[in-house]
């Protein structure tokens, strides 16, 4: 079962979604399963009375819904962000895991940090750019000629999964930077490799996405983030005057 205090830091966030008659039974479902936590980002959907009927009573056990205009606002604070994905035409050298496969990592990770489930709008899920931004990809296993989840059916089964696993053990992890902390480092880093040429100013994104991805897996602490960024600093510093930074100028981590 899911303990209140993990129930706490695992968040449900539904991005753009159509339909809110959807909204409602995906809080059904995370209730249902123990969760409490719900994130709507640039929802198409207006709230109305089938999203209150779908949730069939459950928008009571909840936190107050949060809505949010900005998808990087609405997971700004969370450490390990996970998006779902039906894996149709998608190509990514990220793995992908399954609920089942998934579910006792992020009940560890939830010990001591934010965690987001992230699950795009009905008609298209997320976007690669969202995805991306994922410490981890899940999807569902299901029929290859008929693969697509309703959107809250897809909710339910990755909620069942955390909710009914072993976790992986209790080891207490490090603690990692947030999704913010890491999107300054990524920018920061995207700039100095456009002042030095490595990347086209024009299509940054052609190689930052593997960047990303590599660097979006490792446990990032806040020394480890000082350090890289001090490191930038440094290279950016050089390419702009030709020389170092005297000591005294270099920020240590």
């Amino acid at each position: 079962m899911i303990e209140s205090e993990l129930a706490r830091r695992l968040s449900i966030v539904l991005v753009g979604t159509r339909n809110a008659g959807n909204i409602g039974s995906a809080a059904r479902a995370m209730v249902n399963m123990g969760l409490r936590c719900l994130k709507l980002v640039r929802p198409v959907a207006e709230w109305s009375e089938e999203a209150v009927k779908m949730a069939s009573g459950a928008l009571d056990r909840m936190d107050p819904i949060q809505v949010h205009t900005c998808f990087d606002e609405s997971v700004a604070g969370a450490q390990i962000l996970v998006g779902t994905t039906s894996g149709r035409e998608r190509r990514t050298h990220h793995p992908v895991y399954t609920p089942r496969q998934i579910a006792p990592l992020l009940k560890r990770h939830a010990r001591t940090h934010e965690v987001a489930l992230l699950f795009g709008p009905e008609n298209r899920g997320l976007t690669d750019r969202q995805l991306s931004r994922c410490r981890y990809l899940v999807t569902v296993p299901s029929n290859d000629a008929f693969p697509v989840l309703n959107l809250a059916q897809a909710v339910m089964v990755l909620a069942y999964e955390i909710n009914t696993c072993e976790e992986a053990d209790r080891e207490v992890l490090p603690e990692l930077v947030t999704h913010g902390q890491r999107e300054r480092l990524f920018r920061h880093l995207e700039r100095v490799l456009i002042r030095i040429g490595f990347l086209s100013s024009s299509n940054p994104d052609h190689i930052m996405k593997d960047i990303r991805r590599f660097l979006g897996r490792a446990d990032l602490s806040e020394r480890d983030i000082r350090i890289l960024r001090g490191i930038f600093s440094q290279v950016e510093w050089y390419a702009r005057h030709g020389d170092r930074l005297r000591p005294d100028q270099v920020r240590k981590p």
